[in-house]
């Protein structure tokens, strides 16, 4: 085990790769202002469908409609009349008088972050596809079934695809959208960019359009998540405002799009998983039914490679309290109990019992599925980092534990938290501080890396930030240090490891901040080598606290005003030193705990 006070650059220099790592990945939300392509058809991340019409022809229905946006979309999305996977079978006809719109469209891409290039848009049936914003057709290029636009990423407007016409009996549908590049045929996993990257010994090269409708992955996806050892789906299954409870609410994998409020299809995240070859890290909805989670279960064990595992968690965060499932739950937990909430039992200690318990019986329904294979299914606890009290209420689920006869910590595999660091550099309170960094020659960053590194800082050009009651005296990172051998008590006194289920720097402006300046220094932080420095000690802090699975959030993600929580800005980013930083210690040190 390393010492707490490792030299980062050590772990930052190693070379040799090893087969097991200490390390998972949180993936993004499937989007389409997502800079990620998970998949090679974009169609699979398009919005749902907007109702269209045109203001400014003769006779249009748009013209008692109040605005641009408006006409944009006429918010009749109920009335279209789609097929069993989401795709129109027809449209209103011009002399239509009960509906204002007229033709339908997704947004595939939006942000300004895209490739540009020709894209390659198949289909089948009959009718016209129009596109705009950042898509021009190439007409000349373009044929029945096959389109051919040029995409440039000079402009953050996206790319909209829009169905104006589509012929009934034989409607639109089945419609693709490849991005430029492929692979080599011998290697469909490896991406090319053209055919100038394939020789004879790697095979011709094969445009993604051509690829077997079994690899639907992204080449660069796969290559993403090469040496993790487990990839959390939460982001794609929409854990965090998911209200679906039965399992007919489900998304369906031959879906249109997989961009719905009920996320990826748990099909498509196991066949990612075994594409991968990594152990999925997956979320059960919040108001899953028991049958729901049967149904999820039998998935589950019937499709997962038999060499791998399965994370399981119940909801995300249920102590967070800016989340519906987290309020849903804190009902539900009064509702269960009404003799503790007569004996004046904390709401919020009924909400952690709630929790637990159903954690208990969501891992034992998977459990059961799983029958004489239940040892490859893990049950893991989500707990607040910064409150050893939340560990300490679900595990021992006092109140829950007086039914089930024993502590939840009994039935629960794995603790999880989330440490964080530097989140609470951004408190408003503190802020004629930081904004005080604004005028420094380098717009405040030595002054955020000293208080990131803190004592152990290379120069101290600020005192450490003064928080009351808390001990980042000493720095953000010893502060989540502390975090972590705390919580690495708590769940040793059940036997259970410690996993991070996210992690990393936690630089975020509040909701609804306006400083700029404080995005641009957080910004800039993230592109900075000392990142690097402070993601190599995080991690090593967590091997010196006896943890064990870390699952970084997140993959990829564009800095904003809602945070730079992405390791990398988009999918062909080389130069984050986050995830060189994170890349590094992967591949340079063996995870060491017994049994891994």
């Amino acid at each position: 085990m390393a010492s707490a006070n490792a030299n980062p650059t050590t772990l930052l220099d190693a070379t040799h790769v090893t087969a097991k790592s200490s390390l998972g990945l949180n993936l993004g939300t499937l989007d389409y202002y997502s800079p990620s392509m998970p998949t090679i058809d974009l169609m699979k991340k398009g919005s749902a469908w907007l109702t269209q019409c045109n203001p400014y022809v003769a006779g249009s229905t748009c013209k008692n409609l109040t605005g641009g946006a408006s006409a944009f979309d006429t918010l009749e999305e109920a009335s279209i009349d789609l097929d069993a996977d989401g795709w129109p079978r027809s449209l209103p006809a011009s002399d239509d008088a009960t509906h204002k719109f007229r033709s339908v469209a997704t947004i595939i891409l939006s942000g300004g972050w895209q490739q540009a290039g020709e894209y390659i848009v198949r289909y089948d049936g009959a009718g016209t596809l129009s596109y705009n914003g950042v898509a021009t057709k190439n007409a000349s290029k373009s044929t029945a079934g096959r389109d051919v636009i040029q995409v440039v990423n000079t402009s953050a407007a996206g790319l909209t695809l829009s169905i104006t016409a589509t012929t009934p009996g034989n409607y639109l549908r089945n419609v693709r959208v490849y991005p430029p590049g492929g692979a080599c045929a011998n290697d469909l996993t490896t991406y090319a960019a053209s055919a100038a990257a394939c020789t004879g010994a790697t095979g011709a090269y094969v445009p993604f359009e051509n690829f077997p409708s079994t690899s639907i992955w992204h080449p660069m996806l796969l290559a993403e998540l090469k040496g993790f050892r487990t990839a959390r789906f939460m982001d794609w299954m929409r854990t965090n405002t998911s209200t679906v409870s039965d399992w007919s609410q489900r998304t369906v994998a031959t879906w249109r799009s997989w961009n719905t409020p009920a996320g990826v299809p748990i099909e498509k995240i196991v066949a990612l998983a075994n594409a991968a070859g990594i152990d999925p890290w997956v979320n059960v909805p919040t108001h899953a039914t028991d049958d729901y989670v049967a149904q999820f279960a039998k998935v589950l064990h019937q499709q997962l490679s038999p060499t791998q595992s399965v994370n399981v968690e119940y909801s995300n965060e249920p102590w967070n309290y800016s989340f519906t499932g987290t309020n849903w739950m804190y009902a539900q937990g009064q509702a269960a109990w009404p003799a503790e909430v007569a004996a004046k039992t904390s709401p919020f200690t009924l909400q952690a019992n709630w929790y637990a318990n159903r954690l208990v019986q969501v891992c034992n329904i998977i459990k059961n599925e799983f029958g004489a294979d239940k040892s490859r299914v893990r049950c893991i606890a989500n707990t607040q980092a910064a409150s050893v009290g939340s560990a300490t209420a679900v595990l021992n689920c006092t109140v829950a534990a007086k039914t089930l006869g024993r502590a939840c910590g009994k039935s629960i595999d794995v603790l999880s938290i989330a440490p964080y660091f530097g989140g609470y550099i951004s408190a408003t309170k503190l802020r004629p501080t930081v904004a005080s960094w604004y005028t420094t020659t380098d717009g405040g960053l030595a002054a955020l890396f000293s208080e990131i590194m803190g004592s152990e800082a290379p120069t101290a050009a600020v005192a450490p930030l003064a928080v009351a009651g808390s001990n980042v005296a000493t720095g953000s990172l010893a502060q989540i240090k502390s975090w972590m051998v705390a919580n690495k008590a708590v769940a040793d006194q059940f036997h259970i490891p410690l996993w991070a289920y996210e992690g990393g720097q936690g630089l975020a402006p509040p909701a609804g901040d306006t400083d700029a300046t404080l995005v641009t220094l957080f910004t800039n932080a993230n592109r900075d080598p000392r990142m690097a420095a402070a993601y190599a000690r995080m991690l090593s802090d967590w091997q010196a606290a006896g943890g064990q699975t870390f699952a970084l959030y997140a993959d990829i993600g564009t800095p904003s005003k809602y945070g730079m929580w992405g390791l990398k800005e988009t999918v062909f980013d080389t130069n984050s030193v986050k995830w060189t930083a994170v890349t590094k210690f992967r591949d340079a040190v063996t995870c060491w705990w017994s049994g891994c």
